[in-house]
C-alpha cells in the first residue's frame, strides 16, 4: 500500500533520489518536521526498556517500524503511517497504550466489519438524502481504498484519512501536550460531497481497551459517575451511550421514555491492572457523546470512547391527534463549525491514583488550572473557607406564588396563589437563626410579577399577592443584615409568555422543522405530552444574554448581589433557523454570559449544574448522587462530589422529596454534600389547583420538627470534615463505603438493613460511622 506524505519540498527532491521505499520516506519525513528538535528516524523498540516499572503490563503492540512523532518529558507518541495506528508510552510506568488492541487478529468473537472496527481510529454514521442511515469504519472505508495523507505538525502528527464511497474528508491531529496526549479532529477541515450527510465520528473507539483476561473498568460520568467492569456478562444490555449535557433540547420529542441522569461532566475514563487514563474533553464538547461497552456483544474487548455529534435527527407527527396523524422523520444540517473536537488523555499509575478517584482529582486539577486566572476561584475559595468556620450550610428552597384558576360569579379569572410570601420567608429566616442555623441560604421561586412560569425577569419587579416590590425591597435588607444568603431565582432560558421585551416570535429557537421549539412537560403513567400543563419556548442565546444583563443591573443597584440562575447551568441546544448555529456555538455564548454575571454580581448559584459553569459559581445545587442505574453498569461512584468537593459549596435535591429519605442522608454524609429542602410556607393544601401540586412533602410547618432532626444528625456526622476536598472512596463491602478527606477525617456509610463489622468496630444498619 503507498503512503502520501504531504512535506516540504525537500522531503520530494529526496524521494526522487534516494531508494527509499515511499513507506520508509514517511518516516524520514517526520524526522524532518517533529517538534522538540528530536531525530525521530531512530525508531525504538519499547518492549525492553519501557516496562521496567510495569507489575502487570498492559499488552504490548508491535511498533518496532512506527515512527516516534513526538515526545514530551513524561509522553511518547509513535504512529504507524501506513495504517493510522498510533501507540502513547507512558514512560512512568513503561505502559503502552495503543489506539487499537494488539491481540486483535485472534479475537474469534469478532467477525467481519466487527473485526475490521478493531483495526480503525474512526467509526462514522452518516445519512443519505432520504434519511436511510450507514455505517464506516476508517480501516475498510478509508485506508483501504486511499492511502491516509499523513503530515508532521508541531508536537505530533496530523492524519487526513479519506473515505471515497462516502465522499468525506476527516484530519485528525494526534499530540502531545506536555503530560497528556491529544486527539483532536478537526471539524473545520472536514470535507463532505453532496450525496451523504455525516451524523457521528466515533474518535478511537478502542483506545486502551481491556481483553477477556484483564482486570479493570470503565468510568462513564453517568450523574454521578459510574462503572462499568470489565467483562461483567453483560453484553446482552445496550451499551452505554449519551450525549454530554443530555440530548438536544431544541428537539421535539412526542414522547420521553426514560427518566434517567445526564452527563454534567465531559470526561471518562478506563482502568485496568495499576494504570488507567482519564480523557477530558478540551473542545466541542457540547456536540459529544460518550459510550462505554463490556465485552461478547461485538468483540472480546471493554472499550469506552467519546463522538462528535454533526446532525440532529428528529421525529414529528403531524395532524397529531387525527385520523390522517402521520410520522415525519427530520434531518439537520451538518453543523461541523470552527470549534475543534479534541480529546485530552492523562495516564494515571499505581493502585492509589489508578483509580475513579485518581481521575476526578486529575480532572479537579484540570479544572482548576483551566480557571486559575478566574477571580470567581478565589471567590469560592474564600466561601469554601467560611462553609467550614459554621455549622453545616442550609439551603431552603421557596416557592412563592403560582398561577390558579378561580371564580367569580362563575366567571372564571387567572390569580396568583400566595404560597409564601416574603414575611413569611423572614420569619422562618429568624426562625431558624434562632434554633442555631447559623450557616443559611434561601432561595426562591415565583417571586416575580406573575409568580412562577411566568414573564422572564429582567428587573425586581415582585409579585404584589407576595409583598409587591417594598415586601422584596425589605426582605432582601433584612436577610444581609442578619448573614443569610438570599437567591432570586432567574429562568433566562424558559419563555413561558411574551413581555418584558422577549416575544415567541423573535426571540425563540427554532426546531428542525423551523417552528419555534415549544417544550411540554411529559406525563408519568403513559410518558406523552402533558398539554394541559404550562408550555414554554427556549430563548435564542442572545436573548437569553440580554435578559441576563438586563436582571443584573437591575439587581445590583437594589444591592441584590446573589442570584440563582435556572436552566442556562443544565442545558445546551441549537438553533435550527435558517442559519443553523450548533450546541457548541451556544456553549460558547453561556460561558461568555457567565462570565459576565459572575463579574457583575457578588454570587451566583446554579441547580443540576453542567462543568461549564463551575468557574463562575458561588454555589451548587441539586448535585447529582447517583446514576442512572443502566442494566449495563454496575456501580454508582461519587465522581462529581470529588471533583467539587472542597472547591464549590454543593447543595444536595430536596431531602423532604426523597422517596428514601434515610439513604438519600446517608448518601450526603458519604460525599460530605450539604443538605437542601422545598418548602412552601402556607398550608399545602394551598397548592390543590396549581401546577405545583406534586409538592406533596413542602409544607414547612408539617416538616419543621423533622427537618431539624435531619439537621443536627447531619450537622453532627459530617462537622468535622465538612467543607474538605475528597481525596479517597472506596468499597468495604456489599453496601459499605468508606470516604476519606483532606484534612484526614474519614466515614465510613453502611446501606444494608443489617449491621457490619469493619475491622474489629461494628457499624450499625442504615449507619455510619466517623474516624
Amino acid at each position: 500500500m503507498k503512503v502520501r506524505i504531504i512535506a516540504v519540498a525537500a522531503i520530494v527532491a529526496l524521494l526522487l533520489a534516494s531508494s527509499l521505499s515511499p513507506y520508509m520516506l514517511a518516516n524520514s519525513a517526520f524526522g524532518e518536521e517533529a517538534a522538540n528538535g528530536e531525530t525521530v528516524t531512530q525508531l525504538e523498540e519499547l518492549a525492553g526498556s519501557a516496562n521496567k516499572n510495569v507489575d502487570a503490563p498492559l499488552p504490548q503492540p508491535d511498533i518496532s517500524g512506527w515512527t516516534k512523532a513526538a515526545e514530551s518529558n513524561s509522553l511518547m507518541l509513535h504512529v504507524d503511517a501506513a495504517s493510522g495506528e498510533l501507540a502513547v508510552t507512558d514512560k512512568a510506568s513503561g505502559a503502552v497504550w495503543s489506539s487499537n488492541p494488539p491481540a486483535r487478529e485472534s479475537d474469534e468473537l469478532a467477525k467481519g466489519v466487527k473485526k475490521m472496527d478493531l483495526g480503525s481510529q474512526l467509526l462514522i454514521d452518516y445519512i443519505d438524502d432520504l434519511g436511510k442511515p450507514f455505517q464506516a469504519n476508517s480501516l475498510t472505508g478509508s485506508v483501504n481504498e486511499v492511502a491516509p495523507e499523513v503530515r508532521a505538525i508541531k508536537d505530533g502528527v496530523e492524519i487526513v484519512f479519506q473515505f471515497p464511497k462516502a465522499e468525506f474528508s476527516i484530519p485528525v491531529r494526534y499530540t502531545i501536550e506536555v503530560d497528556a496526549f491529544s486527539a483532536m479532529i478537526v471539524t473545520a477541515d472536514i470535507k463532505q460531497g453532496s450525496k451523504y450527510k455525516l451524523v457521528n465520528i466515533s474518535l478511537l473507539p478502542f483506545f486502551g481497551a481491556g481483553g477477556l483476561q484483564e482486570e479493570g473498568y470503565l468510568f462513564v460520568p453517568d450523574g454521578s459517575g459510574a462503572l462499568i467492569h470489565f467483562n461483567n456478562g453483560k453484553s446482552s444490555y445496550r451499551s452505554y451511550n449519551e450525549r454530554v449535557y443530555g440530548g438536544e433540547a431544541a428537539l421535539d420529542l412526542p414522547t420521553k421514555a426514560e427518566v434517567k441522569q445526564a452527563i454534567k461532566l465531559p470526561v471518562f475514563g478506563l482502568q485496568k491492572g495499576k494504570q488507567a487514563y482519564v480523557a477530558v474533553f478540551a473542545q466541542g464538547e457540547y456536540q459529544a457523546g460518550i459510550v462505554g461497552d463490556t465485552s461478547g456483544k461485538n468483540n472480546s474487548y471493554n472499550n469506552v470512547y467519546s463522538y462528535l455529534n454533526l446532525t440532529e435527527i428528529e421525529s414529528n407527527l403531524l395532524l397529531e391527534g387525527t385520523l390522517n396523524e402521520k410520522q415525519v422523520t427530520r434531518s439537520s444540517a451538518s453543523m461541523t463549525g470552527d470549534v475543534p473536537f479534541e480529546v485530552r488523555y492523562y495516564f494515571l499509575n499505581g493502585e492509589k491514583d489508578a483509580s475513579y478517584v485518581g481521575m476526578a482529582k486529575r480532572y479537579k486539577q484540570y479544572l482548576q488550572d483551566q480557571n486559575v486566572q478566574n477571580q470567581n476561584v478565589q471567590e469560592q475559595a474564600e466561601q469554601q473557607e467560611l462553609a467550614t468556620a459554621e455549622r453545616l450550610p442550609l439551603l431552603i428552597d421557596f416557592l412563592g406564588g403560582a398561577k390558579k384558576r378561580e371564580t367569580f360569579l362563575g366567571i372564571p379569572y387567572n390569580t396568583v396563589e400566595t404560597l409564601t410570601s416574603f414575611k413569611d420567608v423572614s420569619l422562618v429566616a429568624n426562625e431558624l437563626l434562632n434554633k442555631g442555623v447559623s450557616s443559611l441560604s434561601i432561595r426562591m421561586q415565583g417571586w416575580n410579577s406573575g409568580g412562577a412560569k411566568s414573564k422572564v425577569p429582567v428587573s425586581l419587579s415582585a409579585e404584589g399577592n407576595l409583598g409587591g416590590n417594598k415586601g422584596l425591597q425589605q426582605l432582601g435588607e433584612e436577610l444581609a443584615a442578619k448573614g443569610v444568603a438570599f437567591y432570586p431565582s432567574v429562568n433566562p432560558v424558559y419563555l413561558y409568555e411574551s413581555g418584558n421585551g422577549f416575544s415567541k416570535f423573535s426571540d425563540t429557537v427554532r426546531g428542525i422543522s423551523r417552528a419555534p421549539a415549544l417544550k411540554y412537560e411529559y406525563r408519568l403513567s403513559d410518558r406523552t405530552k402533558n398539554k394541559t400543563a404550562s408550555r414554554w419556548y427556549l430563548m435564542k442565546p442572545s436573548s437569553v444574554a440580554e435578559a441576563i444583563d438586563r436582571y443584573t443591573t437591575a439587581a445590583m443597584k437594589k444591592n441584590f448581589g446573589a442570584v440563582s440562575l435556572e436552566a442556562i447551568g443544565s442545558m445546551v441546544y441549537s438553533d435550527f433557523k435558517k442559519d443553523s448555529s450548533s450546541k457548541n456555538e451556544t456553549g460558547a455564548v453561556w460561558q461568555q454570559i457567565l462570565q459576565e454575571a459572575a463579574d457583575k454580581m457578588d454570587a451566583v448559584a446554579f441547580d443540576k449544574a453542567n462543568a461549564y459553569t463551575f468557574p463562575h459559581a458561588a454555589m451548587l445545587t441539586g448535585v447529582p448522587l447517583y446514576d442512572s442505574g443502566f442494566d449495563v453498569t454496575d456501580e454508582t461512584v461519587p465522581f462529581y462530589s470529588i471533583v467539587t468537593s472542597g472547591w464549590i459549596p454543593s447543595y444536595s435535591e430536596p431531602i423532604n422529596l426523597s422517596s428514601m429519605p434515610r439513604d438519600y442522608m446517608l448518601k450526603l454524609i458519604e460525599t460530605g454534600t450539604y443538605p437542601a429542602y422545598q418548602f412552601i410556607a402556607r398550608h399545602s393544601a394551598k397548592l390543590t389547583g396549581t401546577e405545583f401540586d406534586w409538592l406533596y412533602s413542602g409544607d414547612y410547618n408539617a416538616w419543621e420538627q423533622v427537618m431539624l432532626e435531619q439537621y443536627e444528625e447531619l450537622d453532627a456526622a459530617m462537622q468535622h470534615y465538612q467543607g474538605s476536598s475528597i481525596v479517597d472512596h472506596k468499597k468495604l463491602l456489599a453496601g459499605v463505603y468508606e470516604t476519606t478527606f483532606e484534612n484526614g477525617a474519614s466515614v465510613i456509610v453502611n446501606y444494608n438493613d443489617g449491621a457490619v463489622n469493619i475491622q474489629g468496630t461494628e457499624i450499625p444498619a442504615n449507619g455510619y460511622l466517623k474516624r
